[in-house]
């Protein structure tokens, strides 16, 4: 056989074997598996399985993704065992199953789930599915799972709809949870973790229960329609930021009943919490913004890790704004705004001092600008977010606070004055409030003018300038000035000095000694206490590592297999040419 007819046979065997490997590809594709560089897409339908799933999670590699590509799934129950992302672009759903599986016995599991992720499965994600758990005690189980993302899911049912526990690095993010017969999402035992812009309502217990969390953020979070309390801290509680989050139509928005070190609940909306007659501490307990428990205990004053408590919205609610135990000593919170113009200054309870935060304006170009300011006069910038009503000139604005501020455009005129209207705790609240001049406005504070039924705002210009309290306390607010009588809100509220905690002077010394240290009392089992780094708030965890994973599937085999012929072709006619021109 001459050298003319080998090469060509040559050329033949490589064209064969590139179309073979195009076609076992496709067959792949077609079998729901993408292999793309490092890592494999494999794609989940609802004709496989549990077992099927569980066996291709078993037989994974660190990376791999499972994409739900089906509508609707039933009987699951998968342990994750590596880290994998676990992606729907269909919104599946996922029925979880009630009973436990070989794989789950086989690991000493005792609850039903829907998923479980292990100590293997750490850098997990799982996202954009909906999960029905009213069969199983657990929608999501993380155990021991470190930087593990459960993100955009919706959970329905289960005794618990996710429980955390001995992990860190956790971001649960952006998920719609209801329905829990117990806690909407339960950690213990967390450190350096997000949980922020979740929803989470009508569970039986909690919205946010913790157990032993350390410096972790929950931030953004909307909790609503709970039976025991919007967000509940239990055990030890320590280096967390709490902020930004609105708890409204509990027994109690926020309950503290942990040993507080370094803690900040700050900015937020506790507020149309509702008293209920079967609440398990009992109906007097309940209807609060803000409730202390029994156990609860922080730094003395003046120690820089004692809880801080300031900037919040505590307004509307049934019972007390803020409540603290008969039991424990007087405590003294920060400055927080109660929408109130409650002369007897009713809205905290007696073991509590309060600082009330005042309402200014500032001028702007055509609209009307409010602002909130600390006891001191002082504009505060990030606070809780909540909505009242202005009237001026006949007309009626609805004004939502945001980061302290609220604007309302009101095709106002220029460099005017204007009789407005604010309404604080259901009462108007008056204010003399000139619009800025220029195009892009001054930004200037806006003096008011006292009104006769000493009713009226803060007066912005004077808001640096000291401000004493008459010693019996029985001032009614005039308006903020050098001479001025109060450093409360629109009034002084403080008709008394007794330690009642009624009055935002501050001139009672807290007497709380919960401790020297947070951690001197109680029986708390905490697990390992090292905390590592500070997490910082809105921090993105990896979601998926650097890889070249195939984001769609195309069939494109035909085309690759043309192109193979094609260019196979032009070599043979081209290698023939050349041997005939010798």
């Amino acid at each position: 056989m001459n050298k003319k007819i080998i090469n060509i046979l040559f050329i033949c065997l490589i064209s064969l074997f590139l179309v073979s490997a195009v076609s076992a590809a496709d067959e792949s594709q077609a079998n729901g598996i993408v292999t793309s560089y490092d890592n494999t897409v494999y794609q989940i339908t609802s004709d496989l399985t549990n077992e099927n799933v569980q066996f291709m999670f078993d037989n994974a590699i660190d990376g791999d993704t499972f994409e739900f590509t089906d509508k609707k799934y039933d009987g699951v129950s998968l342990v994750v065992d590596k880290k994998l992302n676990i992606v729907s672009k269909q919104n599946s759903v996922v029925h979880t199953s009630n009973q436990l599986t070989d794989k789950a016995r086989s690991l000493g599991i005792t609850d039903t789930f829907g998923f479980y992720f292990t100590p293997n499965s750490g850098g997990s994600v799982l996202t954009g599915i909906k999960i029905i758990a009213s069969n199983s005690d657990y929608g999501i189980i993380v155990d021991s799972s470190d930087n593990t993302t459960i993100k955009n899911n919706i959970i329905d049912g289960g005794d618990n709809s996710i429980l955390v526990k001995n992990a860190g690095g956790i971001d649960i993010s952006n998920n719609n949870i209801s329905a829990a017969n117990v806690n909407g999402i339960q950690l213990q035992n967390v450190k350096n973790s997000l949980i922020s812009e979740n929803e989470v309502f009508n569970t039986g217990r909690s919205g946010i229960e913790t157990s032993d969390i350390y410096y972790c953020n929950i931030t953004n979070n909307t909790v609503h329609h709970n039976k025991f309390n919007g967000i509940s801290l239990f055990n030890i509680s320590q280096g967390n930021i709490i902020k930004h989050n609105q708890a409204f139509e509990n027994p109690n928005g926020i309950y503290i009943n942990s040993i507080s070190t370094d803690d900040v609940i700050n900015a937020n909306t506790f507020n149309y919490n509702r008293r209920y007659t079967d609440y398990e501490l009992g109906a007097f307990e309940s209807g609060n913004g803000l409730l202390f428990g029994e156990d609860f205990k922080t730094a003395k004053e003046g120690n820089p890790s004692r809880l801080e408590v300031k900037y919040n919205v505590l307004a509307h609610n049934e019972g007390y704004q803020a409540k603290n135990n008969p039991d424990l000593p007087v405590f003294k919170l920060g400055d927080n705004w109660f929408d109130s113009t409650d002369d007897e200054n009713t809205f905290v309870c007696p073991m509590l001092i309060a600082g009330i935060m005042k309402m200014g304006t500032f001028s702007v170009k055509n609209g009307i600008g409010l602002q909130m300011y600390d006891t001191n006069g002082n504009p505060v910038n990030e606070f809780g977010t909540f909505d009242t009503t202005v009237n001026v000139d006949g007309n009626q604005y609805t004004a939502r606070f945001v980061n302290g501020k609220a604007t309302i455009d009101a095709n106002l005129d220029d460099d005017k004055e204007y009789d407005i209207e604010v309404m604080v705790g259901g009462e108007p609240v008056k204010y003399t409030y000139k619009t800025a001049s220029g195009e892009k406005g001054t930004n200037q504070d806006s003096q008011t003018s006292v009104i006769p039924d000493g009713k009226h705002g803060m007066d912005g210009s004077k808001a640096n300038e000291s401000a004493n309290s008459n010693s019996n306390g029985t001032s009614k607010g005039s308006n903020i000035s050098q001479n001025g009588t109060s450093t409360s809100a629109h009034f002084a509220n403080s008709n008394s000095t007794k330690v009642y905690g009624r009055n935002a002077s501050g001139e009672l010394q807290d007497s709380s000694d919960n401790g020297e240290s947070a951690l001197t009392n109680g029986n708390i089992n905490a697990g390992d206490s090292s905390v590592g780094e500070a997490s910082q708030e809105g921090k993105a965890y990896e979601v998926v590592p650097p890889s070249k994973i195939s984001k769609k599937i195309n069939d494109t085999s035909g085309l690759v297999v043309l192109s193979i012929v094609v260019i196979m072709a032009m070599l043979i006619y081209g290698y023939w040419r050349k041997r005939d021109e010798y």
